[in-house]
């Protein structure tokens, strides 16, 4: 997803105050054929509680390294969960969600280790078959709800900025309400920080103004994990480990 700067995980745990921060808000990576092959034991035992692996971009990519890695950070004890990297200005929500489903969907199970699923929103060329980014990522949300009970709503990825400022109301009559899961590399600590520093008033998400409505932060590109040989990034969960299981794993 969005690269610009970040931190070492190591760094930001050696600034906390107290161990409690840490528990507050579990961390969080996500990843693609980028990372290469990664070792989730090494990347569990290095803090991460959960992670988000890349699976689909459009209707032309299946990422070849989605299916290693949600069978081995589950394994390894890791909450996982999988993207679509959107593309709007190409294909239809419908077209776009039966593609993403037909390679993903046998991932996002009810087996205590899979998260709600995520679409990546980073392509503003065009929203095809609807009238606007939000009727489009609503039509996609109700397009993959459909194919299963076993989760409420997927979550939508944009940045502070362009992105969540192309939305509007997701709870709109008629539409499916998306968590915001929001890129902000601001230098803001993982743990006490917020993604909203930019973009005040603009967005689905910040409720009169200043609100401090988000799910998930990504808050670095260049974090540094063990068994992941160079960067990746770096997110927290706004809640403790526990509710992340609660709220966003598929039952």
């Amino acid at each position: 997803m969005k690269k610009v700067l970040g931190y070492s995980a190591v760094l930001l745990a050696a600034s906390l105050s107290t161990s409690s921060l840490m528990a507050q808000r579990p961390l969080g990576i996500d990843v693609s054929s980028f990372q290469g092959s990664i070792n989730w034991t090494s990347v569990h035992g290095d803090g991460v509680k959960w992670a988000y692996a890349k699976a689909t971009e459009g209707t032309y990519y299946h990422d070849a390294d989605f299916n290693n890695n949600i069978a081995n950070g589950k394994a390894a004890g890791v909450q996982m969960g999988c993207y679509d990297f959107c593309r709007p200005d190409l294909y239809s929500p419908a077209t776009e969600a039966n593609y993403f489903w037909a390679f993903a969907g046998g991932k996002i199970i009810a087996d205590g280790k899979s998260l709600y699923p995520m679409l990546d929103f980073e392509t503003f060329g065009g929203h095809v078959g609807e009238p606007n980014y939000t009727a489009w990522m609503n039509a996609w949300s109700s397009d993959v709800k459909a194919k299963t009970s076993h989760f409420l709503h997927p979550l939508i990825y944009c940045s502070a900025g362009t992105g969540a400022c192309d939305l509007i109301e997701f709870d709109q009559p008629g539409g499916i309400y998306l968590s915001a899961w929001i890129a902000n590399y601001n230098g803001q600590n993982l743990y006490t920080g917020t993604p909203w520093s930019c973009c005040t008033c603009c967005n689905a998400w910040q409720t009169g103004c200043g609100g401090a409505n988000w799910t998930m932060w990504q808050v670095s590109s260049s974090g540094a994990i063990s068994g992941i040989s160079g960067n990746v990034d770096l997110d927290a969960y706004r809640l403790t480990f526990t509710d992340l299981v609660a709220n966003q794993g598929v039952k």
